[in-house]
């Protein structure tokens, strides 16, 4: 096996290294069902254009509006928050506040 490895999603698009906010919507591909994808990736019926990044799926989830997507009913939601989730992005809406170990405090 070579070192820098590539993961290709269902539609032959390459993934290298972790999904970030930034990475394209596409990166996605490799934690979604496709049931839960095309919905997503076109914005079906929805009042707003389909997401461009990781960082507009994380922005509908946190805002609540996954559910304006035709098509995401309450378990492609939980399965698109899940994977926001296990892909290491936050979804809880809140600015962190640094623990009181990380600012120096007993």
């Amino acid at each position: 096996m070579t070192e820098s490895q590539e993961i290709l999603t269902p539609h032959g698009v390459a993934h290298h290294g972790p999904v970030t906010a930034g990475c394209p919507v596409d990166c996605l591909r490799t934690v979604l069902s496709l049931n839960s994808w095309n919905p997503l990736a076109r914005a079906n019926d929805a009042p707003f254009s389909p997401p461009r990044t990781v960082g507009d799926v994380v922005g509908l989830c946190t805002g609540g509006r996954l559910r304006e997507i035709g098509g995401l009913g309450k378990r492609r939601i939980s399965e698109i928050q899940a994977a926001l989730v296990l892909v290491g992005l936050d979804i809880t809406g809140q600015a962190h506040q640094p623990d009181a170990a990380s600012k120096g405090q007993p």
